[in-house]
C-alpha cells in the first residue's frame, strides 16, 4: 500500500463500437430484454468508460424499462440536432456506442432522449441560475425541467473507468477508477520568514521594530482570505491591484458558490523583487475547505490535511497598503492544479444534496444536470449511511472538452467520460464531460457510478489498487446500475462474449492488459459488478458494505475481510460466486 491523496474510478474502457456480429446475441440465444426497472506526484484521477454491447439489427433498440431512467421532471431536455434516430443503422466510427449499437437485436426499436443545450439561461434577481457563483436560488428547489419523452431504448452509458500509474519515491502508486491513490502531498511552503535582529540585552529594548515589508504583506493576505469566508467582496479585492480585480472577482464567486468554509494562506520564505525595494514575492500555498470535516483541526497525517493549490504572489504598497500585484505559477504547483474554481467563471445550479457547477459554455446543461444528480445523490446517500461515510454535499462539475483536458491536471484517455478528484481524505470532487453526456442512460450511470465511488472511498488512506480494482469498479457499478441488478446491465453482452473465450474459475476478474480489446475492459466492469451483486445476493447488504470498507479504505485482504465481515474464508465466498455468476449470464 502506498501513501498520498487521490481518488479515481475505472480503468479506461473504451465504449468501443460493437464488435463484429460474431459476439452479438441472437434473437434466439441473446438475453431477454430486462424486465424489471431499473509527496509530488502527478494528480490521480477518477474516470468512466463506456459499456460495448453486441452489435443489433439496424432498426433494433434495447428496450428499457421507463422506471430505470430519470423521473419526467428530471427528463433530458430533447434537441432533434441531437436526437438518435432509432431506425438508423449503426454508425462505422468507433468512438462511442449509439443507442442501436447497445441492443440486441429481438428489442424492439424506440429513439432514445439526447441531452440537448438549453437556448439559453435565466439569470436575475430570484432566478435559479446565476454566472459565477451569483444566486441560483434557494438550496432545495427544483429547477423547472422541459418534460421529454423518456426513451425505452437502451443507450449503454459510458460508465468505464480508468487507472493511472503514479511514480511516488521509487515506488508505483496505481490510482484506480473510483479508488484512493495514496501517496504524499506537496509540503506546506516554509515557515514565514523573520528579520533577524541583533541580540541585545532585554534592558536596552525599548521598543518593537517596524514590521517589515513581509509582515505587512502577510498580514493583507490574513485579512483577504478571512473576508472572502465571511461574505466581504469589497474586504477580498481590496487586497489586489486593479488590474487583477476580474480574476479575484471570478476567484470569490466561484469558492463562495461551491461554499467555503474556511480559506488561508501558508506563506513561504519572502524574496525581494528586483527593482522595487518595497515590493515582496513569495511562495503561498492557498488552502481551502468545503466543509468542516473536511478540514480536521488536528490532522494525523499529510493526507488528512485540508487541500490547497500552489501560487507564487508578488506584492507592493498602493497607497500606504500592501496589495498584490502579480500572480504567477509556483515551481511546484499541487497536484490538483488548476482546479475548475480558479480556471475561470463558474455558474452554479444547487440542489438540495448537489450544487452543480458549468464551465465557461457548459451553462446550457445545469437544468438538465441537476435533477439527474439530486437523484443519484439520494441512492448515494442511502449507500453513505451504510458505509459510514455520510456526504455534507456533493460536487459536481460540468467541463468542455477543452477544460476536461486541464482541470485536475487533464484527463487524456480518449474514452473516459467521468472523472472522481480526491481532494484530500474527505474530500472529493466530480467532474462530468459534458460532450459524451449524449442520453438518459450514460449520464444517470455515470453521476450515479462516481458518486458510489465517493461514499466508498470516503476517508481511504490505503488503497491495494493492484489488487482490489475489481471490488472498487464493482462497488461503484453496484450503485451506478441502482436500481439495476448487474445481470440486467449493457455490460452483459461483454460478459457473455468474455465468458465464451474463457472458462469463469474465480469471481475476481483479471484486469486486461493495455494490448487487449476494448471488450475485455468493459467485460472486467460487467465481472466485476456480478461479483458484488453475488455477494450482495449471498450475504445482504450490510455485510457487502462492511466488506467493502475493510478491504478499500482500512487495507484488509479480501481473506480477512470476508472472514470477519461474512464469518466464512475468501475461498469460500469465491467458491459460491462463481456457479452464480455463470448462471446469471
Amino acid at each position: 500500500m502506498h501513501e498520498g491523496p487521490e481518488i479515481s474510478t475505472t480503468p479506461a474502457v473504451p465504449p468501443q463500437r460493437v464488435p463484429t456480429h460474431d459476439t452479438a446475441p441472437t434473437a434466439a440465444t441473446g438475453p431477454a430484454p430486462d424486465p424489471a426497472p431499473p509527496a509530488e506526484a502527478a494528480a490521480p484521477t477518477a474516470s468512466v468508460a463506456a459499456p460495448t454491447p453486441p452489435a443489433p439489427a439496424a432498426s433494433s433498440a434495447l428496450a428499457l424499462d421507463p422506471a430505470l431512467a430519470p423521473a419526467t421532471d428530471s427528463a433530458l431536455v430533447a434537441d432533434p440536432a441531437l436526437a438518435l434516430a432509432a431506425d438508423a443503422p449503426p454508425a462505422t466510427d468507433t468512438a462511442h456506442a449509439s443507442p442501436a449499437d447497445v441492443a440486441p437485436a429481438e428489442a424492439a426499436p424506440d429513439p432514445e432522449a439526447a441531452i440537448a443545450p438549453e437556448a439559453a439561461v435565466a439569470v436575475g434577481d430570484g432566478g435559479i441560475l446565476a454566472s459565477a457563483g451569483g444566486p441560483v436560488g434557494n438550496p432545495g428547489e427544483a429547477l423547472p425541467v422541459a418534460p421529454v419523452a423518456e426513451s425505452d431504448g437502451g443507450v449503454g452509458p459510458r460508465a468505464g473507468h480508468r487507472i493511472r500509474h503514479w511514480v511516488l519515491a521509487g515506488a508505483v502508486v496505481v490510482v484506480l477508477i473510483g479508488g484512493f491513490v495514496v501517496f504524499k502531498p506537496d509540503a506546506s511552503p516554509e515557515a514565514a520568514a523573520v528579520t533577524a535582529t541583533s541580540a541585545l540585552p532585554a534592558a536596552t529594548v525599548t521598543s518593537v521594530a517596524p514590521a517589515t515589508p513581509y509582515d505587512k504583506a502577510v498580514a493583507v493576505l490574513d485579512a483577504q482570505t478571512a473576508a472572502l469566508v465571511k461574505g466581504d467582496e469589497n474586504g477580498w479585492l481590496g487586497a489586489v491591484d486593479a488590474k487583477l480585480k476580474v480574476k479575484y472577482k471570478s476567484l470569490y464567486q466561484n469558492l463562495r458558490g461551491l461554499g467555503v468554509t474556511g480559506l488561508h494562506y501558508e506563506p513561504g520564505i519572502g524574496q525581494p523583487v528586483k527593482g522595487d525595494a518595497t515590493a515582496v514575492s513569495m511562495r503561498v500555498d492557498l488552502v481551502y475547505c468545503f466543509s468542516d470535516d473536511m478540514c480536521p483541526k488536528a490532522p494525523s497525517n499529510e493526507w488528512e490535511k485540508a487541500p490547497r493549490i500552489e501560487q507564487k504572489l508578488t506584492m507592493k504598497p498602493v497607497g500606504g497598503k500592501y496589495v498584490i500585484s502579480a500572480i504567477g505559477a509556483a515551481p511546484k504547483p499541487d497536484f490538483h492544479q488548476p482546479t475548475p474554481w480558479e480556471s475561470g467563471d463558474l455558474t452554479f445550479a444547487q440542489g438540495k444534496r448537489v450544487v452543480v457547477a458549468a464551465g465557461a459554455g457548459e451553462q446550457k446543461y445545469l437544468r438538465t444536470v441537476l435533477p439527474v444528480a439530486e437523484k443519484a445523490a439520494a441512492v448515494a446517500d442511502h449507500y453513505a449511511a451504510l458505509n459510514g461515510t455520510p456526504q455534507k454535499r456533493y460536487r459536481i462539475f460540468l467541463a468542455s472538452e477543452k477544460q476536461w483536458k486541464t482541470w485536475y491536471g487533464g484527463e487524456n484517455d480518449k474514452w473516459a467520460i467521468g472523472l472522481a478528484m480526491p481532494l484530500n481524505k474527505r474530500g472529493i470532487d466530480v467532474i462530468l464531460r459534458m460532450a459524451d453526456m449524449d442520453d438518459s442512460v450514460t449520464l444517470s450511470t455515470t453521476v450515479q457510478h462516481e458518486l458510489g465511488h465517493l461514499v466508498t472511498l470516503t476517508g481511504a488512506f490505503r488503497f491495494d489498487a493492484a489488487e482490489d480494482t475489481w471490488l472498487s469498479e464493482g462497488i461503484a457499478e453496484y450503485i451506478g446500475w441502482k436500481p439495476r441488478a448487474a445481470a440486467r446491465s449493457l455490460r452483459r453482452y461483454s460478459v457473455q462474449w468474455q465468458l465464451s473465450r474463457s472458462a469463469l474459475k474465480t469471481m475476481v476478474p483479471v484486469e486486461p492488459s493495455a494490448s487487449a480489446p476494448a471488450r475485455a475492459g468493459d467485460a472486467f466492469y460487467g465481472l466485476s459488478h456480478l461479483a458484488v451483486d453475488c455477494m450482495a445476493h449471498k450475504y445482504g447488504e450490510p455485510k457487502l458494505f462492511a466488506f467493502v470498507k475493510l478491504v478499500l479504505t482500512e487495507d484488509n485482504d479480501l481473506d480477512q475481510a470476508a472472514r470477519d465481515a461474512y464469518g466464512v474464508p475468501f475461498k469460500t465466498v469465491d467458491k459460491a460466486c462463481v456457479p452464480w455468476i455463470k448462471n446469471q449470464v
